[in-house]
């Protein structure tokens, strides 16, 4: 007889308006959207493998000294932090982890110089996507995430846990406080624009300024880590959404998969087809092969594997 066994999603926490841009941190769930291009600052080599799978375009715009790509810690006031806690997707080391040693502030910034990137691909239908936990349990209260800080444009300025206030400028939450287990957002340029209205990026195809950066406040000692960076396009097709519903749980017996909080359930491979579906809240898995699936309900996605 096969076994089925639920792996539960990580850190979703549904609170108000901010859980609308909480998702599965992992990106198995991404995968099953069909994903065309995928620009990345960290992923593991499971995850990378995952996407290409599914048909993406994979391309690496993380630190490379050697293309101009740099990230620095400012002023000293970060320091590198404990990368042993398994990441995302439970592989070893490979993360951003920092630990803060400044009292007043600290911050770091992936710099990208000349030539630049080609960013021609980023559009408001772009994903940005971030996993976030704190490895020692003592987190920011706040972190504030600044997003395409470029050369003529304007960046995104926002932040996880409470509203990030940076000597008066005031950048607004969008996902959930830090905690000791990986949590994800997932939010488009086109919505990142509507919470930030100045948000601008400019002088995509050759694309210089700090990419990604971060402050962390200034309570030193104080530790957080990110992984899972990067941006992405879809077909449209797919699961339709990643984010995180904690109304809807999910059951699986010895040949079922059955759903509460929801109506309605399917079952899609890691390429984002569709394998099985019921209108109702019961779905036999018999027929299925052994591997890994994603299983869809209302708004929450979870990852089975059929053994």
């Amino acid at each position: 007889m096969k076994k089925f066994t639920l792996i539960a999603a990580t850190g979703l926490v549904a609170i108000a308006a901010k859980a609308q841009y909480t998702c599965d941190p992992s990106t198995s769930v991404v995968a099953t959207q069909e994903p065309k291009t995928v620009e990345y600052i960290t992923l593991s080599e499971d995850a990378i493998n995952d996407l290409k799978t599914a048909g993406a375009t994979v391309t690496y715009i993380g630190p490379d000294a050697d293309n101009g790509r740099n990230l620095w810690y400012w002023e000293n006031t970060l320091i590198p932090g404990d990368e042993s806690y398994p990441r995302v997707d439970m592989a070893e080391g490979g993360y951003i982890s920092v630990v803060v040693t400044n009292v007043g502030w600290s911050g770091a910034g992936l710099a990208i110089s000349a030539p630049g990137l080609d960013l021609s691909m980023l559009n408001d239908d772009t994903h940005f996507h971030l996993a976030y936990m704190t490895p020692t349990g003592n987190g920011p209260a706040s972190i504030a995430l600044i997003i395409l800080d470029g050369d003529g444009g304007s960046p995104a300025k926002v932040a996880l846990g409470d509203s990030f206030n940076d000597n008066g400028a005031i950048f607004p939450t969008i996902a959930p406080k830090i905690t000791d287990d990986w949590q994800g957002i997932d939010i488009t340029l086109g919505q990142l624009k509507k919470i930030y209205p100045t948000f601008s990026p400019a002088n995509l195809n050759a694309w210089t300024g700090n990419l990604f950066s971060f402050l962390g406040g200034g309570v030193q000692g104080q530790s957080f880590a990110f992984d899972a960076i990067y941006f992405y396009n879809t077909s449209g097709a797919g699961v339709e959404s990643v984010m995180a519903d904690d109304a809807v749980d999910f059951v699986v017996t010895a040949n079922t998969i059955n759903v509460t909080g929801a109506t309605g359930i399917k079952v899609y491979n890691l390429n984002g087809q569709l394998v099985k579906a019921t209108a109702g809240t019961t779905l036999g898995l018999g027929s299925l092969q052994p591997g890994v699936y994603v299983a869809k309900a209302g708004n929450k996605a979870q990852k089975i594997v059929v053994r």
